[in-house]
């Protein structure tokens, strides 16, 4: 007996207090209020696109807008859920509907440039500034939202990577809208989701790498 507390005293003679996490809702909303102040600035520092006014007055434009933001919040709040053990994978479904608008929209748009503009209204055109607008604000912003679930590497690193890459590229995307002149529904479809998709594929790809490089990743884990 006395060797068992002499372990058991050896075992906690240097531990310190566990600082417990804020809660994910909480750590969602402090990300999201950066997030979007980055984004606002990247926008004073462009401008407002001067045809903005009009192109919102489109139903389908607007719902796009709207579709990318409730995306980028369903998919932090996602994000957060997901890497805390015991949270229920189902989080990783909330961003579905929003993306689900927001596909939906780019097609009522691409079909609403058909009939306004015939054959010139789906023309995809060359904008890679878009692809480079949506990469230099959600490197950073992925990498800061990365930091902050670092301990989800030792429970659904893929997942929790997927779905931070989402986050980050639909409010980019949102910013984007506001400045940055596409001419077609399409054009967005291609250089506003193209950069999402290849955010998400190359997070889900590297989601283990990411938290093995940003923080310990245990080698037990519950689930990817």
């Amino acid at each position: 007996m006395r060797d068992t507390a002499a372990v058991i005293d050896f075992l906690v003679e240097d531990c310190r207090p566990v600082r417990r996490l804020r809660s994910p809702g909480m750590r969602a909303a402090a990300w999201l209020a950066l997030a979007f102040a980055v984004v606002a600035l990247v926008v004073a520092a462009h401008g407002l696109r001067p045809d903005l006014a009009e192109k919102l007055a489109r139903p389908h434009a607007m719902l796009s807008l709207a579709a990318m933001l409730l995306t980028g919040i369903s998919a932090t709040v996602a994000t957060f859920e997901v890497s805390v053990p015991g949270r229920p994978a189902r989080w990783a479904l909330l961003p579905v509907p929003g993306l689900g608008l927001w596909l939906a929209s780019l097609g009522w748009g691409c079909f609403d440039d058909w009939l306004r503009l015939g054959p010139d209204g789906l023309v995809l055109g060359h904008s890679f500034s878009c692809l480079k607008a949506i990469l230099a604000i959600s490197l950073p912003l992925g990498l800061l939202l990365l930091v902050m679930v670092r301990h989800a590497g030792a429970v659904r690193p893929h997942t929790t990577a997927l779905l931070a890459a989402l986050a980050v590229s639909a409010l980019a995307s949102a910013g984007l809208t506001l400045f940055h002149d596409l001419d077609t529904a399409l054009m967005v479809l291609v250089w506003h989701l193209g950069p999402v998709a290849l955010l998400m594929l190359a997070a889900w790809a590297a989601g283990e790498r990411l938290f093995g490089w940003i923080g310990p990743v245990r080698s037990q884990r519950t689930g990817s």
